[in-house]
């Protein structure tokens, strides 16, 4: 089965509504990664809440699932962010830094990217799902 990368806007509408209809369609994927940097900005964005303690909650119990795992950013993900970084710079549109490792921990571990962000689908080799909310 296919793994599937979580970006930063789909991991926070994954977990707060977990009843949408997103949510529910990913059980076609074997693994749900979660790149370090996703968590990062997702937990930055927790601590400005009113929520934040429902917000860690959740994303603690997402991460206790034997199907979810955290991926960390390597010597493979740096050269891969570099061929992304230089292929936008060529093309001359750029996206976030962020994005930009985002998107080469999908490529290094051959995952789909689930986003609502459309700027993904400049990355080349990339397969982006875009969802709305």
């Amino acid at each position: 089965m296919k793994s599937l990368v979580l970006d930063t806007n789909f991991l926070i509408d994954f977990c707060q509504n977990p009843s949408n209809f997103a949510h529910s369609s990913l059980g076609e994927y074997g693994q749900l990664l979660i790149p370090s940097v996703v968590l990062g900005e997702y937990k930055a964005g927790i601590q400005k809440t009113k929520r934040g303690e429902e917000a860690k909650t959740r994303l603690a119990q997402l991460l206790a699932r034997s199907s979810v795992k955290t991926v960390s950013i390597g010597e493979r993900t740096a050269e891969l962010y570099a061929k992304v970084f230089q292929a936008l710079r060529e093309m001359g549109r750029p996206i976030p830094q962020n994005d930009i490792w985002i998107a080469a921990s999908a490529l290094e571990h051959g995952a789909d990217l689930a986003t609502t962000d459309g700027h993904f689908r400049l990355v080349p080799l990339l397969t982006v799902i875009v969802t709305r909310s």
